[in-house]
């Protein structure tokens, strides 16, 4: 007998099959099994693929669970696809009501989307998506975005040979060929840099730095010792500063600590690398960047256990590319150079560790601003995602 104790946002019910055609049939994931089934798909479509990273079960579990504030103004279906009984491809479709009521459009997404190399079981699967949001009331399908943009979000465009880094995703060629096959049209792309870290940091770049002390800004470490602290002013200025990016939308103070690993930051947060800039001891500005874990990750298979761990702090100190993730500036700062101010104290530190090099973004190809600071590092663009969107009714 099926138990639901609610803990999940799938009806916990009997096995519902939507789709059967010779070998190939489509369920609906209503089970913690068929959740299991619904993550072990990328193993299948990635198997011995030398750039991919494989995901974690708890963060895919964590994710549809019905605490997740998340939840409270969304919902989801997820779909699998099977092939002689082996899970080979799955798709999830999800509304987020609250952005449909931020931006006046009914727009559902498809994400999490996996597929081995046959079209007619990919097409199938963007069909079953695309007639539950039809069902509804969705006018466009837009995707892939998991739920969320910082959960990943765009189908890699260009830069196949490259392993993706830290908050950074991995997908086959042939996925861009699905989405323009089901009459879907690019919606934007989310364009990635690379910063060499071996040439001398340029001048200009010191000189903004400089300047920006002289208008009064201080830069100092994130404290993760004191982390309650630090959320307080963090939390309102995220909400803040990305409340007008694409995909981004006002949430509570709750949900924003379950994103980006927040209630995990004491633990994993490097504070070399996360930088505050302040005025008058008020925080203004903030840059979150990492050591490229994915490096590790990689030799973990998507497990987590005491060994995991044990392997994680072996390799920590060997890690050579470093992940500028997050920026966020005040718009009242915004002409001060603080940006160009983070990014030097920034490439000092990863230069210090010896990093060959930094991957910078993703940024939203209309976010010109940001793109024109990071170029002033002298990064240079090495990568693409696109997100694709189609009229469904």
């Amino acid at each position: 007998m099926l138990k639901n104790e609610n803990k999940y946002v799938f009806e916990f019910k009997a096995a519902e099959q939507i789709y059967s055609e010779s070998s190939v049939k489509i369920s609906v994931v209503n089970t913690i099994n068929d959740l299991k089934d619904f993550h072990k798909v990328p193993w299948i479509v990635y198997h011995k693929d030398p750039y991919w990273v494989a995901p974690f079960w708890k963060e895919l579990k964590d994710l549809f669970r019905s605490r997740n504030p998340f939840w409270s103004h969304a919902e989801s279906k997820l779909f699998i696809a099977y092939k002689d009984n082996k899970a080979v491809g799955r798709v999830a479709a999800i509304i987020d009501y609250a952005y449909c009521k931020n931006i006046r459009e009914k727009i559902g997404y498809f994400g999490f989307f996996e597929c081995i190399k046959d079209s007619e079981i990919g097409l199938k699967l963007l069909e079953k998506a695309q007639e539950w949001l039809i069902s509804k009331g969705m006018s466009i399908m837009q995707g892939p975005i998991n739920g969320r943009v910082d959960l990943g979000c765009g189908f890699l465009y260009e830069g196949f040979d490259i392993a993706p880094s830290i908050i950074g995703s991995y997908s086959p060629k042939y996925y861009n060929d699905f989405s323009v096959n089901f009459g879907m049209k690019k919606s934007r792309d989310l364009l990635v840099y690379y910063l060499d870290l071996k040439p001398s940091i340029p001048e200009y770049i010191k000189e903004a730095a400089e300047r920006c002390k002289a208008n009064g800004v201080k830069i100092r470490r994130f404290n993760r010792f004191r982390l309650k602290k630090e959320m307080n002013w963090w939390v309102d200025l995220m909400k803040d500063i990305f409340s007008e990016h694409w995909g981004y939308i006002s949430v509570s103070d709750e949900e924003v600590k379950t994103r980006f690993g927040v209630k995990q930051a004491r633990w994993f947060v490097d504070s070399s690398l996360f930088l505050v800039a302040e005025i008058d001891n008020k925080p203004i500005a903030f840059k979150w960047s990492t050591p490229d874990y994915n490096q590790i990750f990689k030799k973990l298979d998507g497990k987590l256990g005491i060994v995991e761990i044990i392997k994680f702090l072996w390799y920590k100190r060997r890690i050579n590319q470093g992940k500028f993730n997050f920026v966020g500036i005040k718009k009242e700062y915004r002409s001060l150079g603080i940006g160009s101010c983070m990014n030097y104290y920034t490439m000092l530190e990863m230069k210090k560790r010896a990093y060959n090099g930094a991957e910078c973004g993703w940024i939203d190809e209309h976010n010109t601003a940001s793109i024109r600071t990071i170029e002033k590092t002298g990064a240079k663009l090495y990568k693409k995602y696109r997100v694709y969107e189609k009229i469904i009714s």
